[in-house]
């Protein structure tokens, strides 16, 4: 296998990452205000098909949002839809001035409601911080774009400890599932540390029923959650129809208080050049980006340490 091509590796990102859903309805909010500011008939074709460019480029692969907010926004839709039509078949000019009113006014609650989405979405593409810690340990659960495929192979966890002064322990495993992760987290022992979880991806991938999925996720989680832990996930980055994957993660996350890293940070680096082998395992350079990435998220500061940090893996190869 190789590395895909570039305009693969765009496209990865941009749509699974979650930026053509964000693109798209602030294109398809910008249209429809312009279409109500419109004074000139030229520029109403323009931004009609750039109002439905933006509605077909943000959900071809939709983020989690709360159903009943995409329900709202649905059904503001379909009802400026049916008001538009009536107002062009319309022969009165008073009827017709007075449906293009309410045409109006519906094209300003669709925008609203675009932009309320985007919103949302917003508060999910800012990295959470560590917060404080009482020592620098930090424990890492994962499959095998943390473990690498080869044995000996130098990971990022590897890579992150020689450049940080943070005790790794790192328990994850090529192959590993929510399942097995349960079982990597129980090896651990209740001491306070951070917990880094980047684990999903193969579940997802094997199509593994939703209802499997939230209740493996959901015994992971509890299996994490102890006091004065502090559990860091990453957001897995969604292909096609994967919709409530993603939608599950978040709820499991917010009831057991895990933060959720953006999709956009881990598919930035499974998209960057040379990053991986074969679009999901990384090369050593996705290695060196991933630990970059994780030091950064932790405020790591290599130059101010007086001694490097451990590193220890935990668990069969």
């Amino acid at each position: 296998m190789q590395e895909p091509s570039l305009l693969l590796r765009l496209a990865m990102f941009h749509f699974p990452g979650g930026d053509s859903y964000l693109c798209g309805l602030l294109l398809f909010c910008l249209a429809q205000i312009g279409l109500n500011l419109n004074r000139h008939d030229r520029w109403h074709r323009t931004l009609t098909i750039a109002s439905r460019i933006g509605l077909i480029w943000s959900f071809v692969l939709p983020s989690p949002t709360p159903r009943w907010l995409l329900v709202l926004f649905a059904a503001s839709l379909l009802w400026l839809c049916f008001a538009d039509w009536r107002s062009k078949s319309a022969n009165d000019p008073v009827i017709q001035s007075h449906r293009l009113q309410r045409v109006g006014w519906l094209r300003c609650l669709v925008a609203v409601l675009a932009f309320v989405i985007v919103l949302w979405e917003l508060q999910y593409r800012f990295s959470p911080s560590a917060g404080s810690v009482s020592s620098y340990r930090l424990c890492i659960v994962g499959d095998s774009v943390t473990a690498g495929l080869n044995d000996g192979e130098d990971t990022w966890p590897q890579r992150l400890a020689r450049s940080s002064l943070w005790q790794i322990t790192d328990a994850s495993q090529p192959g590993a599932t929510l399942k097995s992760a349960r079982q990597q987290v129980e090896l651990l022992d209740a001491e306070p540390f951070v917990l880094l979880l980047e684990i999903g991806g193969n579940d997802m991938l094997e199509s593994l029923p939703l209802a499997q999925f939230e209740h493996d996720l959901e015994q992971l989680l509890i299996a994490a959650h102890k006091p004065g832990r502090t559990v860091l996930m990453f957001e897995l980055p969604l292909p096609p129809l994967a919709f409530r994957y993603g939608e599950t993660q978040r709820q499991l996350a917010s009831k057991y208080e895990v933060a959720l890293l953006p999709k956009r940070l881990l598919i930035g680096v499974l998209t960057s050049s040379g990053a991986t082998v074969d679009g999901i395992h990384l090369a050593p350079s996705g290695h060196e980006r991933m630990a970059s990435l994780v030091g950064r998220l932790l405020n790591t500061d290599g130059t101010s340490r007086q001694e490097a940090g451990s590193y220890q893996h935990v668990g069969p190869r």
